[in-house]
């Protein structure tokens, strides 16, 4: 399968639950992302990331997966045309 561009937007509700299962899950998959956006939002107990991947459509489909089974996230990816 071909690699394709995808746009991951992360929203964590819970900082104190799910930080770390997400940051091994986004460090066992650094060789694949291109970009890296984190904004905490400490005084609301939430973070957002954004990241742009360079992956085929079904690993996209087993990160996306993992992430949403991680308790209080929240993941939605856009695959680009180009």
């Amino acid at each position: 399968m071909d690699l394709r561009r995808h746009v991951v937007t992360i929203v964590v509700d819970d900082i104190h639950q799910a930080f770390h299962p997400v940051s091994e899950l986004l460090h066992s998959y650094a060789p694949h992302v291109l970009l890296r956006v984190g904004y905490p939002m400490r005084d609301k107990g939430v973070s957002v990331i954004f990241l742009v991947m360079e992956l085929t459509t079904d690993e996209m489909g087993a990160f996306s997966g993992k992430l949403g089974q991680i308790d209080s996230v929240k993941v939605k990816t856009i695959t680009l045309s180009i």
